[in-house]
Formats: structure tokens, sequence, C-alpha cells
């Protein structure tokens, strides 16, 4: 339940939630920086400057084979979470859902919005017929492996990384 006592509230984020969204991501890529492996991720996302950010946000809002969804708050203008996800096909044209973020302000955490927002991910799966969703979590994260596994995520493959040096 959120601060109120109600339901978190999730929606399809708009046109009018990019610069919210472009600030989250802020927010969400601070938090990686100093995680094990979070540089390499950070270096893969979005990119790195804020019109970069704004861009894909809009790109994203626009595509017919991605989702945006943002979580609300009661009495709080504007998103306090989001996540994005695009839909891929295996080599045998089995549909599956990629999470690339799902994050949430601080204040906001342990009240249900990160869950409402992975399930929106996932009815949205549902609905464009995929059989599963993607999602990841950093060597070492346990609250996010521990939150993905509570949704019903098992690993299905492990990443690894080596730097050229």
């Amino acid at each position: 339940m959120s601060e109120d006592g109600a339901p978190p509230q999730t929606r399809t984020a708009v046109p009018g939630d990019v610069q919210a969204l472009s600030e989250l991501y802020g927010e969400c890529i601070s938090e990686l920086a100093g995680m094990r492996g979070g540089p390499v991720l950070m270096g893969s996302g979005r990119g790195s400057t804020s019109e970069a950010v704004r861009v894909s946000f809009e790109l994203q809002l626009g595509g017919p084979g991605s989702m945006v969804v943002v979580a609300l708050a009661a009495g709080r203008q504007g998103a306090v979470g989001y996540a994005s996800c695009r839909e891929y096909s295996l080599d045998d044209g089995t549909g599956i859902v990629a999470l690339g973020e799902l994050y949430v302000l601080p204040a906001y955490r342990r009240q249900g919005r990160g869950r409402a927002l992975a399930r929106a991910v996932v009815d949205w799966g549902a609905q464009r017929g995929c059989t599963g969703v993607d999602g990841s979590a950093l060597p070492g994260n346990r609250a996010v492996k521990s939150f993905f596994e509570s949704e019903g995520f098992t690993a299905r493959l492990l990443v690894m990384h080596r730097r050229i040096d």
C-alpha cells in the first residue's frame, strides 16, 4: 500500500512525462554509478546527455514495440517511478519483453509501486502475446534480485563481462 493506504497507481507514460522521466533516469543512473557493474550498464543505456535521454524517452513513447509506465503518489505532481520495456523476438519467433529500467525514488519504495510497475510490464507483454519478461540486476544487488524473485522471476541467463585494457 502507498503512504495514504491506497493501492499504488500507475499509468502509461505520455509526452508530458518526458521531463520527469528524464529526471528519474538521472536518479537511477546516480544510484547505479557506485555499484559493481554499474558503470558498464550505464554506458549501454540511453546516453549521457540530458538531450539524448529526453529524445530516447520520446522515441520510446511513440514506438509500437515499447512502453513506459509511471508510478504516481497521492499529493505529488508527476511520476515517482517508472518502468520502460520493449518487445523482442527470440530466434524461434517467441516474443519476450525486455525490461530496460524499473526505478522508484527512495522515499516512495516499499509501498508497492515497484510491484505495480512490474505487473504493468507483465500485463503489457501478455496482451502482446509474449511468453516472458526479462529483467536484470547488478551483481551483488540482493534487494533487486529479491524483488524480482518475489514477482516470480527466475534466472535464465548470467551475463559475464571482461574489461579489455
